[in-house]
């Protein structure tokens, strides 16, 4: 039985790259501003890429590079480092969309490169 599980596991074709997405729910963000905040953060944690919020709903959706992983503790603490408190956060694999540009929301963020940490702080804020 476990191996004909295992044979019918091998047989799904993947049709294309997977990646790791989070939805965290981020209770009393209210304004753009604070998502601003979250997202200075979130763009520390390594392999970020996309993100998405939505206002009405208090929750930042963020997409991570092909082959990058993430915990729950990353994210939580980066939410924490911006003065919010996360509520529940939901890592999944989703297949990667052919492209964001076109899709409404989205916004690329760029990590930081530099060394020093006043040349880092500006990449992050400017």
């Amino acid at each position: 039985m476990k191996f004909f599980a295992l044979g019918v596991l091998l047989a799904i074709p993947l049709s294309g790259a997977t990646i790791s997405r989070a939805a965290i729910h981020l209770n009393g963000v209210t304004s753009s501003r604070g998502y601003f905040n979250v997202t200075i953060r979130l763009r520390q944690v390594d392999g970020v890429q996309w993100a998405k919020y939505d206002l009405r709903k208090s929750m930042i959706t963020v997409d991570f590079a092909p082959g990058k992983s993430v915990t729950e503790d990353e994210l939580r603490q980066a939410c924490r480092s911006a003065g919010y408190k996360p509520g529940n956060i939901a890592i999944d694999m989703v297949e990667q969309p052919a492209a964001y540009d076109g899709r409404k929301g989205w916004q690329r963020l760029k990590q930081p490169t530099a060394k020093n940490p006043v040349a880092r702080w500006f990449q992050l804020n400017f």
